[in-house]
Order: C-alpha cells, then structure tokens, then sequence
C-alpha cells in the first residue's frame, strides 16, 4: 500500500514539475527561429541548386535576421495550450511539423513533413 501512495506522489510531483516548466509562445518562436538559422547556416553554396536559389542563401547567410523576417512571413504557426505541455504547429514552403513543449524543452517527432 505503501508503494501505491508513493507512485501517487510522485505522479503529483511530475505533473507539477511539468506545468511549472512548460515553455510559452516565446520559447516556440525562439525554437523556431533557432532551428531556422541552423538549417540556413548548415546549407551550402552551389549543391546542385540554380543562380538564384544559390544568390538567395547566400543573402540569408551574410544577413541572417533579415532572411528569418522574410522566412517567418510564410510560415504559419499555432500554439495549443495543454495543461502539462504545449503543442507548436507549423506550416510553410510544402513542409510542415507538429513539435510537443514539456520540461523547458520542444520534441518534434518526425520533424518536418510533406503534408
């Protein structure tokens, strides 16, 4: 019985946890803007892409926040508020991901996708 009451105070104590630690609508846009700028700076010039795609990677990497401006304008984002975790959705340029926040932390399960 002993046991019982434990697991239930821990399941009290990991629901707490998770509702004080979940991430907001600000950390989503951080998140985004993070990976973002990592795919661009990742990227590289020339690998089979046209002039064009080519010049336009090339403006994002010597001007990053102008190119997520312009990026984030086509991207639509939705945030679900869930009493332990926080669903991020997103959408944009043929791709699109459903991304979890718990714990400080946001989990895309099979990244962007094709819809």
């Amino acid at each position: 019985m002993r046991f019982v009451g434990f697991l239930c105070v821990l399941a009290v104590l990991i629901a707490a946890v998770a509702y004080l630690t979940k991430p907001g609508e600000a950390d989503a846009e951080a998140a985004l803007r993070e990976q973002l700028m990592t795919a661009v700076a990742r990227e590289e010039l020339g690998a089979g892409r046209s002039a064009g795609e080519n010049l336009a990677l090339a403006a994002c990497k010597l001007r990053p926040n102008d190119c997520y401006d312009l990026v984030r304008s086509g991207i639509e984002t939705g945030f679900t508020d869930h009493v332990l975790y926080v669903r991020f959705t997103m959408s944009g340029f043929e791709r699109a991901a459903t991304c979890y926040g718990a714990f400080l932390r946001f989990y895309c399960p099979g990244g962007l996708k094709t819809p």
